[in-house]
């Protein structure tokens, strides 16, 4: 009977603490996922039947009992702290229920966010929530001798909150937040805003700066204070007789502790959506921002936002003008990613050429393309850091000497997660034709490889979460070694 307890308690413990989880996720908790009303009673429901049921397994087995535990005890909810009463009752206000509003996109994506924003070395919180009448409100809250009051609070038209972020907007560095109202996503159209919100002599000052289709905040001149760097989109012309609005790209300050429009400059007409936008260093001295988009067919580019003597610079120059030419313009099949890719501390851009010898009707993805990472010089010119053949669908990347460019093919098949690199030759007529098989790379399971991994001729590369990544030599010509060692050698997961 011993043994018995011993199970049957080790089943209650985790059903009542799946209760436990489901119960905390119904409460006011500042969590990162978003629950509505009617998803937390069935939550409430599924856990308060969870414990019910071991208790009930618990109780019907003869001589199993739990010193500490009664049937009432059992059944009672985990409690939230006070702080958290606190704020859901300030946030809730006469309405008859709590509806919380949740950031769609950025680092934030809580209806409560705790944060100082006050500067006093103690958090405060910020929470969003529904209206009646379905517009949103946002309340910035503080504790004063130990109860939490709101501080200020803020309605907006928008029926949702596209981000939240915090940045050091205030003088002597002091935090701030800004919220994007509204949603940046969707092919035209301006149809999100952001606003600063900052603690000034004991009040929350809200300062609208405008639209955007991307932020970010930015430190261009090094001083500790950040700016807002904002890009939006093109804005078709409504009707006739009405002009449409160029996309342009902004720079706010904040030297006054309000803000100021620094710097403006015009963006890329043709952009659709942004996929993302990245500040930080370009070359050793410079810092600027990257900011990747695609237009309405898919195809993606990248424009380069740098501050020269007070003004804002988008490179490459000439942008909508006729005749403009953008070397960082990829298909949508390669929809690669402005990022640091070799670790040095610089964001590299990418530029990409088809692989040779792949025939015409080759579904065409990652793997098709071989990528020259590039980093910006003064002036708008980049320079040459690697080639890359890479993988995103599986997340890896080797690189290939610059000897070797033109020379190796591929062809990928997603659903045994196998790509083939195979030998380039030139044909008599000078086309490109596809020689020796050189090797597989394979991405298995974990219990995949424990299986039949290695037992198949696969050496490991890497280990991610559930995926381990293998390859495979396909040829003993010592004349075609050397692409096979590179990718060995310098294969990386992203």
């Amino acid at each position: 009977m011993e043994k018995t307890s011993r199970i049957w308690y080790t089943i209650f413990l985790k059903a009542y603490n799946a209760g436990q989880y489901r119960l905390g996720m119904a409460h006011c908790a500042n969590t990162g996922e978003g629950m509505g009303l009617s998803r937390k009673r069935v939550a409430m429901k599924r856990s308060f039947s969870a414990c019910l049921l071991a208790v009930f397994l618990c109780l019907a087995l003869p001589g199993c009992s739990f010193t500490g535990f009664s049937a009432q005890n059992l059944m009672s909810p985990p409690k939230i702290n006070g702080d958290q009463q606190s704020i859901c009752r300030l946030l809730q206000g006469p309405q008859a229920e709590l509806l919380f509003i949740y950031p769609r996109s950025g680092e934030y994506r809580s209806a409560i966010i705790m944060e100082d924003f006050t500067g006093d070395g103690t958090e405060d919180a910020i929470g969003f929530h529904q209206l009646e009448d379905n517009r949103v409100e946002v309340q910035f809250l503080v504790k004063e001798g130990g109860a939490w009051k709101t501080a200020a609070a803020f309605t907006n038209p928008a029926t949702q909150v596209d981000r939240v972020c915090f940045g050091n907007l205030g003088p002597g560095g002091q935090k701030g937040a800004l919220i994007g109202w509204g949603s940046a996503a969707g092919a035209t159209g301006r149809t999100a805003e952001v606003r600063a919100y900052l603690f000034q002599e004991g009040e929350v000052q809200e300062y609208l700066l405008g639209v955007y289709g991307e932020m970010a905040l930015t430190d261009f001149d090094g001083d500790g204070i950040d700016e807002v760097f904002t890009v939006d989109k093109y804005l078709p012309a409504p009707e006739e007789g009405v002009d449409p609005v160029p996309a342009q790209a902004k720079v706010y300050t904040f030297k006054g502790g309000a803000p100021l429009e620094a710097a403006a400059v015009p963006a890329d007409n043709s952009i659709a959506t942004y996929s993302s936008v990245t500040f930080g260093s370009l070359t050793g001295e410079t810092r600027g921002v990257v900011v990747d988009g695609a237009t309405a067919d898919g195809s993606m580019t990248t424009q380069v936002f740098v501050m020269e003597e007070g003004a804002l610079r988008n490179y490459p120059e000439g942008v909508n003008q006729e005749g403009y030419v953008n070397p960082y313009a990829r298909p949508a099949s390669a929809s690669f990613s402005s990022r640091d890719i070799n670790g040095d501390g610089l964001i590299e851009l990418p530029v990409v050429t088809r692989l040779p010898g792949l025939p015409e009707d080759t579904p065409l993805d990652s793997t098709s393309y071989q990528v020259e990472w590039d980093i910006f010089e003064e002036g708008g010119g980049r320079r040459m850091v690697l080639f890359a053949l890479m993988n995103l669908r599986e997340n890896y990347w080797f690189t290939i000497p610059f000897s070797l460019q033109g020379t190796i093919s591929a062809s990928n098949d997603p659903a045994r997660r196998t790509v083939t690199y195979t030998q380039v030759v030139q044909g008599q007529d000078g086309a490109s034709l596809l020689g020796k098989s050189l090797f597989t790379l394979r991405v298995f399971t974990q219990s995949a490889w424990e299986s039949r991994g290695e037992g198949s001729g696969y050496e490991l590369l890497a280990v991610q979460n559930d995926s381990v990544y293998g390859i495979q030599q396909l040829t003993k010509d010592d004349s075609l070694q050397r692409p096979i060692r590179w990718a060995r050698e310098t294969f990386r997961l992203m």
